[in-house]
């Protein structure tokens, strides 16, 4: 039973003390019984659509802060509690850092800080959580955990690991992210991309899905050395900076990776059809 200043979503127990009344009424409005990743997807086109977003115009003529300020991130945070697939990736990529011995972690966009209660549980690791769109439901749900901090940009260019995960598929510019990510890992230290530059949601932007078969390509150029994909996440690809970065050199392999997206698409289909 929930006391009450609780609301129960998908059995989990919400704290309303941390939430706005807005918040609070969506989150009521929601089925209980526990949802699908498509119900989910769906849902979050819908909020798409009702803030009469466009994912092929520009976002500063639009109203993106109002989309990623809705709470259906909240529930979106939610669900990641609970599904184990998502779960399961999480759980991957913790036990990657601990196999390095990394202690000093960058989440960026990592704002439900599931991540980062995975990673800070039962190990020494730290983790500063990168938000552009913070929520106080989950500053105030980890307030007390002293491995974990909500920083409003990076605290360090030192990090041994900086990750992002669903993110460079959301932004405008992901290569100017993703360089702007790098600069913020030390030397020899790790940057974890585990993108999905597929339509799949609507804030997915179309401009950003000639990178599905060539992100690894335009990072190598940029300066990171390609080490592989996370064991148990094999959409998370790791690389290692070993080299200064040159963001120049990634916006040209940029240019010829999106110039050569028909003929890649083209090749795939036709590995495809033969495999």
């Amino acid at each position: 039973m929930g006391t009450s200043k609780e609301i129960i979503v998908w059995g989990k127990p919400l704290d309303t003390d941390s939430l706005d009344n807005s918040s609070s009424i969506y989150l009521k409005g929601l089925t209980q019984e526990k949802p699908t990743v498509e119900w989910l997807w769906e849902e979050m086109d819908r909020v798409w659509l009702d803030k009469g977003l466009d994912n092929k115009k520009d976002f500063a003529i639009q109203d993106i802060g109002g989309f990623y300020s809705h709470p259906v991130w909240i529930a979106n945070g939610i669900f990641t509690c609970i599904d184990k697939e998502s779960i399961d990736h999480r759980k991957a990529i913790k036990d990657y850092l601990v196999d390095i011995k990394a202690q000093n972690i960058a989440d960026y966009g990592g704002g439900s800080g599931v991540l980062a209660e995975i990673i800070t549980a039962n190990s020494d690791i730290n983790v500063d959580i990168v938000e552009p769109y913070p929520f106080e439901f989950f500053i105030n749900k980890y307030k007390d955990n002293t491995k974990i901090k909500y920083v409003n940009d990076f605290e360090s260019s030192n990090y041994d690991v900086i990750i992002a995960q669903d993110v460079l598929e959301h932004v405008e510019n992901p290569i100017e992210m993703a360089y702007q990510l790098s600069k913020h890992v030390k030397l020899d230290g790790y940057v974890i991309f585990a993108n999905c530059f597929y339509p799949v949601i609507k804030c997915h932007l179309p401009r950003t899905f000639y990178l599905r078969h060539t992100f690894r390509l335009v990072m190598t150029a940029m300066g990171l050395k390609y080490v592989g994909r996370v064991k148990g996440a094999s959409h998370a690809l790791i690389f290692q900076r070993k080299n200064n970065l040159n963001l120049r050199k990634a916006i040209v392999a940029s240019k010829v990776a999106r110039a050569s997206q028909p003929l890649i698409q083209i090749a795939s289909k036709l590995k495809n059809k033969f495999i």
